[in-house]
């Protein structure tokens, strides 16, 4: 879209060899964005349960973890209020979380 819109703008408003810099500018984007837009479309969504494995997170409350901006019952497994966890399962809503100092150490 920017090579159709900015490419018909170059060729009317610039002088000779500079239209030309711009709509090779111009394809190049185009080239760039085309080949983000392929790799991007190549990774599976993550959502879901199998989106929140692996995630890291703080202790919020005892049996509370916060993750992303919310709260969500978890069985803590050497991990105390303040401290960063990572989660390992999830079982309905009940995270299954370990502390992330131990994965930080190894």
């Amino acid at each position: 879209m920017a090579l159709l819109i900015g490419g018909t703008l170059a060729f009317l408003f610039l002088p000779s060899p500079w239209r030309f810099v711009a709509i090779a500018a111009l394809a190049a984007f185009e080239v760039v964005e085309i080949m983000f837009w392929l790799w991007l479309r190549g990774k599976p969504a993550r959502s879901g349960t199998e989106g929140m494995i692996g995630e890291t997170g703080v202790v919020s409350a005892p049996g509370r973890v916060r993750i992303r901006g919310t709260t969500y019952p978890a069985k803590l497994h050497g991990a105390g209020v303040g401290d960063r966890v990572v989660v390992e399962g999830v079982e309905g809503m009940l995270l299954d979380v370990r502390s992330a100092v131990r994965e930080e150490a190894s």
